[in-house]
């Protein structure tokens, strides 16, 4: 249920290109709304000026950071994902609530229902993962697929309390979502990552010593 829009995402041509364009985020993010919410009870509108701002936010940071995607592409698919996850937490564009007849009480929540345990949060990782996956595909590189930590209920629980208080965090709870190794002290810091880092140790390493010119 966590990625109910890979299949349409897959049919985006040059996704690559096309997820730093605002038109397709929004079109995208509103279409996850719709599969996730479908049947379930609940509602959810999206505030699409927050939405913008935490797009536009990702994008200045994507942009300064694009560079090392030649140090390890797959990994920075899933940082630049785990970095748009950080702004959706931090701008919060989605409101939800109970879809239910007027004047008849609301269905009660289901207390082990990841969805119903933190409804926005559930959204903006389901986007995100969603959008990574696909983005690696068409580069022809395997996908992430949802980690078996996010089937606990104590998962979310964690990641709400976390993030809330500090939004970089989601970038390592996302880490995690993907099966990753998380770097919890700096989540959002790319030349810390684990992957990152010891790619560039084994280059300088396979470089040798560099002489210094006398």
């Amino acid at each position: 249920m966590l990625t109910p829009l890979k299949p349409e995402m897959f049919k985006v041509g040059d996704l690559s290109h096309e997820a730093r364009r605002f038109r397709t985020i929004l079109w995208s993010f509103e279409r996850n709304l719709e599969l996730l919410f479908e049947g379930t009870g609940m509602s959810a509108e999206v505030d699409h000026r927050a939405l913008a701002t935490a797009f536009s936010r990702w994008r200045q940071a994507f942009d300064q950071l694009k560079h090392f995607a030649d140090v390890n592409r797959h990994d920075f698919v899933i940082y630049a994902a785990g970095l748009m996850l950080k702004e959706l937490v931090a701008a919060n564009p989605i409101r939800t609530g109970k879809n239910t007849p007027s004047g008849l009480p609301a269905m009660p929540e289901a207390t082990d229902h990841r969805l119903g345990r933190w409804p926005e949060g559930y959204a903006y990782t389901s986007f995100c993962l969603s959008v990574a996956a696909a983005v690696l595909r068409e580069m022809g590189d395997s996908e992430p697929n949802p980690a078996a930590a996010t089937d606990d209920p104590g998962f979310w629980d964690s990641f709400r309390e976390n993030a809330l208080e500090s939004p970089a965090v989601a970038v390592a709870f996302f880490d995690l979502a993907c099966g990753g190794d998380p770097n919890w002290e700096a989540p959002d810091v790319p030349w810390l990552r684990h992957s990152i880092r010891d790619r560039v140790e084994r280059l300088a390493t396979a470089a040798g010593p560099q002489r210094i010119p006398a």
